[in-house]
């Protein structure tokens, strides 16, 4: 018997657009033999199905079930496709986990942190991962006549709790720090200060496949902007190439720290991590908890490369958290 599976979009977060992306392909792979597949759409209080017909399928959120012609759809599985909250800051999971309805991303936990970029990387430092220099500037406590930061110019300026490079900004002039700031402060109410490495900017999916934690090929990533900004990550206007060539041993390196990052945060489902190199050294940037899933999109590319089906990918993370859940 077929499982009804939730592939679930939108969110409130800048990044709903690229989660409509991500979901369009999830449901496209989804093998349509085994699953039947529901596209979910969040829109502030509004959660519907999406379907051809304008009339809309809206979600009982008591059950999240749904009834068209008088028969009432349950899930047996939700595929989270939400860039931003309420899905990678845990929201969504606690609400699924409160239903007992599996999923197939991390749990709240994970979430929760992962999506705090300055707590991760605290956390993660205690266990030996290199991570660039950082303060964190709140909005409440803000003051631009009187602010000043320890970390030297060029710089990263970039909202804690936000993704897609969303109100991210190089500064390399003194006088563009408090603008910058306060162009981060419109998406999250602490922004991340932090020191500028020079070097080679790479990133590493990582998923259970066959049950094993399983890194996937690492990725180069070459800007044609300043930084690998929105544009660089939805518009064409970078260069990615998988296998990334650089150093093996250092390639191997990556590899297995991302794999022990997914084994420190007890993660499950797909992540992606994203490092920059400087010499033979590397430093963790961030852990992305539901990193993108659209035809142009890093994972979805270093699964190819691995030799993995988009149906073989997200069809083995259904399964495997359907598997969990028995």
């Amino acid at each position: 018997m077929k499982k009804n599976i939730a592939v679930i979009a939108g969110g409130e977060s800048s990044e709903a657009g690229i989660s409509l992306k991500s979901a369009a392909v999830v449901c496209k792979y989804l093998n349509k033999e085994k699953y039947n597949v529901f596209k979910v759409i969040i829109e502030g209080s509004d959660w519907y199905v999406e379907r051809d017909n304008p009339v809309k399928l809206y979600i009982d959120k008591n059950d999240f079930s749904f009834t068209v012609e008088g028969h009432k759809i349950t899930f047996d599985a939700v595929f989270v496709a939400i860039h931003g909250t309420p899905a990678e800051d845990g929201k969504l999971q606690g609400y699924f986990d409160l239903l007992k309805i599996p999923y197939n991303c991390c749990g709240v936990l994970q979430a929760a942190l992962t999506f705090d970029k300055q707590r991760c990387k605290e956390y993660l430092s205690v266990h030996g991962i290199r991570t660039a220099r950082a303060a964190l500037v709140k909005k409440s406590m803000f003051d631009e006549k009187k602010f000043e930061t320890g970390i030297p110019l060029p710089l990263f300026v970039k909202p804690n709790k936000n993704g897609s490079s969303f109100g991210a900004a190089k500064v390399e002039k003194a006088d563009a720090l408090i603008p910058a700031l306060i162009n981060a402060f419109q998406y999250d109410d602490e922004v991340l200060i932090e020191e500028y490495l020079q070097g080679t900017e790479v990133t590493c999916g990582v998923i259970k496949h066959n049950g094993v934690i399983t890194p996937l090929p690492v990725t180069e990533i070459r800007s044609k902007r300043v930084f690998f900004d929105y544009a660089a990550k939805y518009e064409g206007a970078s260069e990615e190439i998988t296998p990334a060539p650089i150093n093996a041993e250092l390639y191997a390196k990556i590899q297995s720290t991302s794999a022990e990052i997914y084994r420190i945060l007890d993660f499950k489902g797909m992540c992606r991590i994203d490092y920059i190199i400087c010499g033979d050294t590397f430093y963790m940037l961030e852990v992305n908890s539901v990193p993108g899933l659209s035809e142009e999109s890093i994972v979805p590319q270093q699964a190819k490369a691995m030799g993995l089906t988009l149906e073989q990918l997200f069809g083995e993370s259904i399964e495997a958290c359907l598997k969990h859940h028995v």
